[in-house]
């Protein structure tokens, strides 16, 4: 299975691109972080790679994906 990140957006940093920066700041982001989920995440707990996992490995491996698809810039 391919790992390689594909999204590590930070809804602060998206709010602040949408009230502070203009549409092209916001494209480049996207490119750069992926683009956040709208709506309900329903659906992933009957996938059978569906794993919970606890806050601080989520913080371990977004920090991971944000420096992957910072350097791939």
């Amino acid at each position: 299975m391919d790992s390689r990140p594909v999204t590590a957006a930070s809804l602060e940093e998206v709010l602040h691109l949408r009230d502070h920066a203009d549409l092209a700041a916001m494209f480049r982001y996207e490119r750069q972080y992926g683009v956040l989920a709208q709506g309900p995440m329903d659906g992933w707990q009957g996938q059978s790679q569906a794993a919970e996992i606890s806050a601080e490995e989520f913080e371990q491996l977004w920090a991971e994906a944000r420096r992957a698809l910072g350097d791939s810039a």
